[in-house]
């Protein structure tokens, strides 16, 4: 009998994944996924940044081979955006690939909005909070008044539960 393990196409898995993949082996990028193909894309339109460049400087170097990748790191863009980067090495000791993975945050803006009863443009708020964007900063980008946007976050809160814009974003990354 074939274990269950051996029928489940992982590669089709990881290639349906809204979270970017990528695989190291030896220094040099094996492979990405959808995803990732997307991500970078969209970070060298927007931030002319390079994300491959970006994550070989967090491999781990020859001389920390016994040691394993650190598991999160968090990486900031040009305008504050945040991206976690997780690593971890799979294979043998002498020649592992090393994975990463990078979330950005509020990149699930439809579920949170659905799980806290928010409106689009609470949702929107929301995710520009969670980038590091300040009251007048959410305003000019929406093109919305001051206080406007200070009545939407008074909304957020209630619904979401929180008092503070620091508890927000615990909440929501």
């Amino acid at each position: 009998m074939t274990p269950a393990r051996e029928l489940v196409d992982f590669g089709a898995i990881v290639d349906g994944l809204r979270l970017a993949i990528f695989v190291f082996r030896g220094g040099r990028l094996v492979y990405q996924n959808p995803a990732a193909t997307g991500l970078v894309g969209r970070l060298r339109e927007q931030y002319h940044v390079d994300v491959h460049v970006m994550l070989r400087e967090h491999l781990p170097s020859d001389d920390a081979a016994d040691q394993q990748p650190p598991a999160v790191t968090l990486l900031t863009a040009a305008r504050g955006e945040p991206l976690y980067v997780h690593v971890w090495s799979v294979g043998p000791k002498g020649d592992p690939h090393v994975v990463m993975s990078i979330r950005e945050l509020g990149i699930e803006r439809d579920a949170f909005a659905r799980r806290y009863g928010l409106s689009r443009r609470e949702a929107e708020i929301a995710e520009l909070v969670l980038r590091g964007y300040r009251n007048p900063e959410i305003a000019a980008a929406l093109g919305i008044a001051d206080t406007t946007t200070k009545r939407h976050l008074t909304r957020i809160f209630q619904k979401i539960g929180v008092d503070s814009r620091t508890r927000l974003i615990s909440r929501l990354a």
